[in-house]
């Protein structure tokens, strides 16, 4: 009977610590070199937005870096 509930107790114990010890199913991200590549992205739609050098094109080049670089960490799954 001491045996059984040993075993028991045992087996409630190991089931108990697999469930709560975190699995790494989700690899690492690189949150710094994903920041880089979405500066690169918005530097260059900015350049692309400021070609036209109306009025008003140092707004909209900032605009358009701005937007670019917010949907590209939003992409990647970082706080922008």
């Amino acid at each position: 009977m001491l045996n059984a509930r040993l075993f028991s107790a045992l087996g409630l114990f190991a089931a108990l610590l697999c469930c709560a010890l975190p699995a790494d199913a989700a690899p690492k991200k690189n949150v710094d070199a994903i920041r880089a590549e979405c500066f690169k992205q918005a530097n260059a739609a900015a350049q692309a937005q400021s070609a036209n050098m109306s009025s008003g094109a140092t707004a909209a080049a900032n605009s358009a870096g701005y937007s670019t670089y917010r949907s590209c960490a939003q992409k990647n799954g970082i706080r922008p």
